[in-house]
């Protein structure tokens, strides 16, 4: 740790803090210490390029001077201002930066600093946004290229000697405003990064530099002190930030101006490299060091520099996050400090977290007015709220007066410990967020991080929106290698970082070997000030290799050119040993997951394996089956939808050897001049058609009923009904959506004695207490509810003996509401969620209270339904009448399952085939997610600027809003279980759809039109031209380069809803009957009406959609054409 001490007895007391004053005026503080400590040191720059040619020191009084020197230069050469005109200056790195700042607001002027890394079409972008016409230039600084773009006045300013070290006395440049009066005049103008775009200028107000000056009085909190009181631990501070970022002058104002920590400057000239700032630690006489992560990513692997930087008090990283790896090695040896803000806001109002807390931050809770907002699940960003008892201490506010709140656009992750929840750690820009294909979010900015703490790595940019999995484009500082082997080579060798890169990675965002891209010399990367790479413009110039990595990626076995044993370190695969293709997927997916042990008949999903991990076992046995000359073996045939199919390892190793063995007879067969139907390539099961495939499915579907229902017991004697007073509900999957309102609803109900809540997740009853409030829902009792951590699959739910005896003898009623959502998954890989539900019967059947059982289905059990008229609430013991995918498949067995359980064991229980569940209604909190494919709709059509005025297979909306759906099926569990004994009391089949329709045509697009706020301009338009208007949308992503899925959630949908405008048959009805009998709820619930779509579009950011006169009707006349509802209803997670 730091051999550092603290000299806080040398500050002199013009800096101590009970000096601070919070409404200064800085721009004057040089004047003030001038007259207080003439000749504090408060800047430092060497004599040469070398660091070890000694500095030359700047006092206070030397300061002040050059300010009133810069300030009658700018009046005698511009003349006197008349309404704050804006003065471009670029020059090198040095103190002119802070003397025309100051010099320009004494005299009624604003300067604008440029940033020199910007082209030619960023820097006219600025200018013409601030009306520029006058630009300022340093000796040698080249802006010819600028005035020719844009004609404007230009001169060569003094040189910095010059301003500083003139013998010929100064006048002081005379300012009388008091700080009310000036707080609200233009100071500055500087821009922002251009990360997103071309940047765009940013005024800051007086006001907004008194900001730091606020912050140094913000109070303690506990242990925590503001940061400002470490930085003036040090005495004197290196930076190499640039002094035309926001960064580089905070740096001046805080250390410098504020807290006399004399900061030190490199060489001007000199482009800031890991040597040159290990000799400025060495040579300068610092303490402490600021500057781009970057460099002390490098210095982290230097034990020489390491060493220097034990000495320090600190390192503060600006600017962008430093790596985990180098800001652990770094603060083993002295506190690091992340350092990051925005143009916009100034300095943010912090305290400083403990050493080992490093990469958190600490907004204060009373005097920064942030709000931490969790957008995405575990993901929160950053707001700051105006508070008009905050006015000193937010510059946001002071630069934009109209503004109530303003977001930073930045994401960041909450502290782990439960103790420090007030700790978040940055984890990437808004804009950056990855939307994968299937949804899925990555945040890049760590794993950019990690990957550029390689010595071998420059730059990195995670890609991959609209994609499976993401992909890298590495910046190498040079050209990559050619030769193929070589390229390999290179990659393996980075092997070690792009996992590291993977710990800051979801298990659905994996980067691969395969997804690695080098960028050319040719085509240079473009960089932000920070060290950064510019998204934008940088992925407008690679997207088109980045496509073509992803397309060589999905046949990698063929483009790499290299043979199977220089790729993979996985032996060599025997195609027809079917234990030897065991135990080498055994071997892989100890590689691939954190199971090191799998069974031949271990399911792989229900086993953690997941999507990514699928497609990378179906490249690797593609890479196996060329290198074994397997002819016929590619990608049409080893697919994940092949492992899909075959999710054990018994399953896929004899589904793989079957296929090995008939493709060695077939070209035996061929090779003697036989020709037989497989001559065609099909094997007896792909050669069956359709028909073959719902033959299996059924097939399967009975064996698992067989398998799970044998043994029931049989019924010993009649069984009371279960009581509906003083009850004890076993809920399981009470987190979701869904669930979570139905945990409510059994809450709120007096006759809901004690409530049980069994979940995958160990931390369920922390995740209610999150989300419950930006639910509204209530606040529980723990003395009520309880949660366990529960496997359903295994035996007594694997609980522990005392808990699951406790349960059979309290329990009366279950709630069966876990189920994995997920359509690519086969009807085998739902079976130990089958095998839970017959778990759950075992407990019924053993309960005291002869426990009902309410199981939530979903209208995808009868999905595939071919009768006339709407389908009736019965059962269906034939198991023909499921949708073709796994999960309706899976509900509809389950269902059978019960009605065998009634049957045989007594056991009561209600199915209800819920619909689509909409977004609450009753309250404004909660939220209808907006990336399902109905709120998706309507928020891309703000933005496409047209609406579906039709909508195939769903003119019928018979939508239920989830708060009364968890109402409904508490009724319907009630009613249920006081039927008296008879054949129908055993189980009954209900519908939990919205008995009381409308026409999407008709009714819900115009409401829909109507609620748009105003100025919003949607018109209506027939599905087909909505979907081409939404295709279209897909190229102006492609020119941004970034996130746009807020605004534009249905791209991810594109192929659902392409699929949705071809006619193919009627929409599907439903017979509610039954479940309005047993509802009351049901009963009074009207049709989807615009009161409700209002406070849905409310939820999802819509404002002054207040419900108001309907819109013209839009194209009744055409008959909208139909699509499978059993295909829709699959793109919402929260139909059951």
């Amino acid at each position: 740790m730091s051999e550092a001490s603290s000299p806080l007895h040398e500050i002199p007391e013009v800096f101590r803090l009970r000096s601070a004053v919070p409404d200064r005026l800085i721009h004057l503080l040089p004047k003030h210490l001038k007259q207080e400590v003439p000749n504090h040191v408060l800047f430092s720059y060497p004599k040469t390029s070398s660091p070890r040619d000694g500095f030359i020191d700047v006092s206070a009084a030397m300061f002040a001077d050059a300010v009133d020197r810069t300030g009658w230069y700018l009046r005698t050469t511009l003349g006197e201002p008349t309404n704050f005109e804006a003065v471009a200056y670029m020059g090198p790195n040095d103190l002119r930066y802070f003397m025309f700042m100051f010099g320009a607001i004494k005299v009624g002027y604003k300067m604008l600093f440029l940033s020199p890394r910007n082209n030619l079409e960023a820097h006219i972008n600025v200018l013409k946004g601030v009306n520029c016409e006058v630009f300022l230039q340093a000796q040698d600084m080249d802006i010819d290229a600028i005035l020719d773009a844009r004609p404007m006045k230009t001169g060569v300013v003094p040189e910095l000697g010059e301003l500083l070290h003139s013998e010929s006395p100064v006048l002081e440049y005379p300012y009388t405003k008091p700080f009310q009066e000036a707080r609200n005049d233009p100071a500055l103008v500087l821009h922002t990064t251009g990360s997103t775009g071309l940047p765009k200028p940013i005024t800051w107000k007086v006001g907004t530099l008194s900001t730091y000056e606020a912050w140094r009085t913000i109070p303690h909190v506990g242990d925590y002190v503001p940061t400002t009181e470490i930085y003036q631990e040090s005495r004197r501070v290196y930076t190499s930030m640039p002094l035309y970022h926001t960064s580089g002058l905070n740096a001046g104002i805080t250390w410098a101006l504020l807290l006399g920590v004399t900061l030190v400057y490199g060489a001007p000239h000199v482009v800031p490299n890991p040597a040159y700032v290990d000799e400025m630690h060495q040579y300068a006489g610092v303490d402490s060091s600021m500057g781009a992560p970057s460099l002390y990513e490098e210095l982290s692997r230097d034990a020489t520099a390491l060493e220097t930087i034990n000495k320090f008090h600190y390192v503060v990283a600006s600017g962008a996050p430093l790596s985990q790896t180098a800001g652990n090695l770094i603060s083993k040896h002295t506190r690091v400090i992340s350092n990051l803000g925005s143009t916009e806001t100034s300095c943010l109002q912090r305290l400083s977290p403990s050493i080992a807390d490093w990469d958190y931050f600490y907004w204060h809770p009373t005097h920064s007015g942030i709000e931490m907002r969790e957008v995405y699940d575990g993901l929160f960003e950053l707001f700051l709220v105006r508070d008009p008892k905050l006015s000193l201490f937010q510059g946001i506010f002071t630069n934009f007066p109209d503004l109530q709140e303003w977001s930073m656009s930045d994401l960041y992750e909450r502290h782990p410990d439960p103790s420090k929840s007030y700790l978040y750690r940055y984890k990437c820009r808004k804009d950056d967020v990855i939307v994968l294909s299937n949804g899925e979010k990555v945040a890049p900015a760590l794993m950019e991080a990690t990957l550029m703490s390689s010595p071998l790595v420059k730059g990195a940019m995670i890609v991959g929106r609209g994609k499976f999995q993401p992909a890298a484009l590495i910046d190498l500082g040079k050209r990559p290698p050619q030769i193929v082997r070589q390229r390999h080579d290179l990659v393996q060798s980075l092997l070690p970082v792009i996992n590291d890169a993977n710990e800051h990675a979801p298990a659905h965002a994996k980067l691969d070997q395969y997804h690695i891209l080098f960028a050319d010399p040719e085509r240079p990367v473009h960089y932000l000030g920070q060290g950064k790479i510019q998204r934008h413009r940088t992925y407008e110039l690679y997207k088109d290799s980045i496509e073509q990595l992803y397309e060589s990626a999905e046949n990698a076995e063929e483009n790499v050119g290299l043979l199977q044993s220089e790729v993979s370190d996985m032996p060599h695969l025997d195609f027809y040993k079917r234990e030897n293709i065991i135990q080498w997927l055994q071997q892989l997916l100890s590689q691939l997951t954190e199971k090191k042990e799998f069974g031949e008949h271990d399911e792989l999903f229900a086993n953690g394996v997941d999507s990514l991990q699928i497609i990378r076992i179906a490249r690797e046995l593609r890479f196996q089956a060329k290198a074994a000359g397997l002819t016929g073996f590619g990608p049409e045939v080893l697919t994940p939808k092949m492992i899909y199919a075959h999710p054990t390892l018994g399953q896929l190793s004899s589904f793989l050897m079957q296929q090995s063995m008939s493709r060695k007879r077939r070209n035996s067969l061929q090779g003697h001049g036989r020709r037989t139907s497989r001559d065609l390539g099909l094997d007896h099961h792909e050669s069956v058609g359709a028909a073959g495939q719902g033959n299996n499915a059924l097939a399967t579907m009975q064996a698992l009923l067989h398998r799970y229902s044998h043994d029931l017991p049989r019924q010993s004697a009649s069984r009371p009904r279960p009581t509906t007073r003083n009850m004890t509900v076993l809920i399981t999957g009470s987190t979701g959506s869904l669930g979570s309102y139905i945990l409510e609803t059994l809450y709120r109900d007096s006759n809901v004695q004690h409530i049980v809540c069994l979940n995958r997740a160990s931390n369920a009853a922390q995740r209610h207490s999150q989300l419950g409030p930006k639910r509204g829902l209530s606040h529980l009792d723990p003395c009520r509810v309880e949660f366990f951590k529960a496997d359903l699959s295994r035996k007594r739910l694997d609980l522990e003996d005392s808990v699951y005896e406790r349960l059979l003898a309290t329990v009366t009623h279950v709630v069966h509401n876990q189920w994995p959502v997920n359509f690519n998954w086969p009807l085998s890989s739902f079976e130990p969620y089958v095998r839970g539900t017959r778990h759950l019967v075992d407990l019924c059947i053993a309960s005291a209270h002869n426990a009902h059982m309410t199981f939530v289905s979903s209208v995808s059990a009868v999905g595939a339904w071919s009768g006339s008229g709407p389908v009736p609430e019965n059962s269906f013991p034939e198991l023909n009448v499921a949708s073709n995918l796994g999960y309706g498949q899976s509900k509809l067995t389950t269902e059978v399952l019960l009605q065998k359980a009634a049957q045989v064991s007594g056991v009561r229980s209600a199915c209800c085939r819920v619909g689509i569940v909409a977004g609450p209604v009753q309250q404004r909190l909660g939220l209808w997610n907006k990336h399902e494919y109905i709120p998706s709709i309507i928020i891309s059509s703000a933005h496409l600027g047209v609406f579906p005025a039709t909508f195939p297979s769903r003119d019928h909306v018979d939508w239920l809003p989830v708060d009364k759906v968890s109402r409904i099926l508490f009724e319907v569990m009630v009613s249920t279980s006081e039927m008296l004994n008879s054949p129908e009391s055993g189980t009954q089949v209900y519908h939990i759809v919205n008995p009381r329709t409308v026409r999407w045509s008709s009714d819900f697009a115009n409401d829909a039109l109507a609620l748009y706020p105003q100025g919003t301009h949607v018109r209506p338009v027939m599905f087909d031209e909505w979907v081409r208007a939404l295709n279209d949308s897909t190229s102006e992503i492609d020119r941004d380069g970034t996130l746009q899925l807020d605004r534009n959630p249905a791209v991810r949908l594109l192929d659902f809803y392409s699929a949705a405008s071809r006619p193919d048959q009627e929409p599907r009805s439903f017979i509610t009957r039954r479940a309005e009998k047993a509802s009351k709820t049901l009963q009074e619930t009207g049709p989807i009406n615009r009161e409700w779509l209002s406070n849905w579009m409310v939820q999802w950011g819509f404002r002054n959609n207040v419900p108001g006169k309907r819109v013209a009707k839009a194209s009744e006349s055409r008959t909208p054409p139909a699509f499978p509802a059993s295909t829709a209803i699959y793109l919402n997670n929260t139909i059951r």
